[in-house]
């Protein structure tokens, strides 16, 4: 342990800074023996945003997702797609999705190659999550539609046979900006001979007061259901059903409350982060995302839910540090990032028992922890707003640690822990009053 990380420590004069607990953390990271127990190792399902771009510009987009990246050198996983699929491919897929972040069609092409080569064994579905942007009329609705359905229908026969899922996202504040118009087009496309076979359902925020669902029947000639469980049904002219799904809207990113009350919609008792999450909980009352699938049906998995983001940072959805987190391109593969991701406290404490739990871990500490725990159950954004500072991060490893050294699946050097609890009572002494334990 190098001295000069704790003359901070030392001399009460000094201030404790954000860099020295980062190190502090790593240092105790390094120093333990490999864990003999934690969660799984297959990645069940995984999300890949090609692009952190939309240029729809929702202003409810809780990722905040400019318009465009003309001024920003992020370099995204679609300008080299073959480390993101080399990991994939290796991770025991049951879902594959190309998501955001931004919005996947801005990039095509990668989307394209990524629906004709990604696999897993087990592989039963690709989805792609869009808003429809680029069926701009019926021509380009349908060469893009078509490359991507002709991308699927020629994956190489020894791939697994996984279906082929269209999921547009449409709601209020879609539709200010584009319409119901382009979602529409895609639907009906999906109706044609052909194209029977790909699947097709609408994700949507529950609003009171939005007529969008409504609009978008109706403009297909179709009939509407009733609400249950969250969703609704568009039965249309030519015998097929249109699921729609309606999910909480995360009052975060571009949407605040104020902005939400001078709004002609508003938030309905059902779209209530505390009521909504309640469909992902197990038959024990907890809600595990790294260990959910929170579509229209819920499925808690054997395995992982994961996110590569575009700028190739590979996370667990709620379950690992989103600061520490191995990359596709300084990945060999799946096997190496997993046991990365698990040699840290903090991915096998939230695996097991979810950011909920670490919530109440931290809330000794820093009893703000349990505000957030009940106002937002985005996936895996619960987990950045706990862990946001180098002090959160420091104290949720040392008390995760001890919980596992107590259970015996790992080992630590006491020195390095001890060192490390003394540096986090010392950044604790010149925290200001109100943001700790006071």
């Amino acid at each position: 342990m190098p001295e000069s990380l704790f003359k901070r420590e030392a001399n009460s004069a000094s201030a404790v800074n954000d860099s020295v607990l980062t190190e502090c953390r790593d240092q105790v990271i390094a120093s333990l023996t490999r864990y003999t127990e934690h969660g799984p190792t297959t990645g069940t399902t995984c999300y890949v945003w090609p692009s952190s771009e939309c240029p729809v510009g929702c202003g409810h987009c809780n990722y905040a997702a400019p318009m465009s990246l003309n001024r920003l050198s992020r370099y995204s996983v679609a300008r080299d797609p073959a480390p993101v699929l080399k990991l994939m491919n290796g991770m025991g897929l049951w879902k594959a999705v190309l998501s955001g972040g931004g919005e996947p069609m801005v990039e095509p092409e990668f989307c394209e190659r990524f629906v004709h080569e990604v696999d897993s064994p087990g592989l039963e579905e690709i989805e792609l999550i869009t808003s429809a942007h680029f069926a701009a009329d019926e021509d380009e609705t349908g060469r893009r539609v078509r490359s991507l359905v002709d991308a699927w229908r020629t994956r190489p026969a020894h791939l697994a046979r996984a279906n082929f899922t269209i999921r547009i996202s449409l709601d209020w504040f879609h539709a200010q900006r584009i319409g119901v118009e382009p979602a529409a087009r895609v639907i009906r496309l999906l109706g044609e001979d052909g194209l029977r076979d790909v699947g097709c359902y609408v994700r949507s925020v529950l609003l009171d007061g939005d007529s969008t669902t409504e609009k978008l029947a109706a403009a297909l000639g179709g009939e509407l259901t009733e609400m249950d469980d969250y969703q609704r049904k568009i039965h249309l002219p030519d015998g097929r059903t249109v699921l729609v799904y309606f999910k909480n809207l995360i009052v975060e990113g571009r949407m605040n409350q104020r902005k939400l009350s001078r709004l002609p919609v508003s938030l309905p008792e059902q779209s209530l982060a505390e009521v909504f999450g309640r469909r992902f909980e197990t038959e024990q009352g907890k809600s595990v995302p790294a260990r959910t699938y929170n579509g229209p049906q819920v499925r808690h998995l054997e395995g992982l839910a994961c996110l590569i983001e575009d700028d190739g940072r590979v996370r667990i959805l709620e379950g690992n540090d989103p600061h520490r987190c191995p990359n596709v391109r300084q990945t060999d593969d799946w096997e190496q990032a997993i046991e990365y991701l698990y040699a840290d406290p903090l991915t096998v404490y939230l695996v097991d028992n979810g950011p909920q739990d670490l919530a109440r871990l931290l809330a000794d500490e820093f009893p703000d922890s349990l505000r957030m725990a009940a106002d937002t159950n985005q996936l895996y954004h619960l987990t950045e707003l706990l862990l946001a500072e180098p002090d959160r991060r420091l104290y949720a490893t040392l008390r995760a640690l001890e919980i596992h050294l107590a259970e015996g699946r790992v080992t630590a050097d006491r020195e390095t822990v001890e060192r490390a609890w003394a540096l986090f009572s010392a950044r604790s002494e010149q925290r200001p009053p109100g943001t700790g334990r006071d």
